[in-house]
C-alpha cells in the first residue's frame, strides 16, 4: 500500500569533531499495522504486526534545518 500521508518524523544529524552540527536530515515515514488471517490449532485467527513505508528524506545544513525550523515557528507559533 502506498501511502498518502506520513505520521512518523525522525531526525538524524552529522556533526565535525568539535560537535558543531553539519547536516541534519528528517526522515518521513508511515506507519500501520498489516493484518493477515492464519490457521493455527486454534481454528482462524487475526495476526496483526507493524510496518512502515519510507516516505522521504529530506537533507539539509545547518542554516536550511534553521530556517525549516523557523518557518514552523511562524507558521504554528510558540506553545503556550
Amino acid at each position: 500500500m502506498k501511502p498518502e500521508y506520513a505520521n512518523t518524523f525522525g531526525i538524524r544529524k552529522v556533526s565535525d569533531k568539535d560537535g558543531e552540527v553539519l547536516e541534519v536530515t528528517l526522515d518521513i515515514a508511515y506507519k500501520y499495522m498489516e493484518t493477515a488471517m492464519t490457521v493455527t490449532p486454534k481454528g482462524m485467527e487475526n495476526i496483526s504486526t507493524p510496518a512502515a513505508d519510507y516516505v522521504a528524506s529530506i537533507v539539509m545544513n545547518r542554516q536550511s534545518a534553521i530556517s525549516l525550523r523557523n518557518l514552523l515557528i511562524q507558521t504554528l507559533g510558540t506553545e503556550p
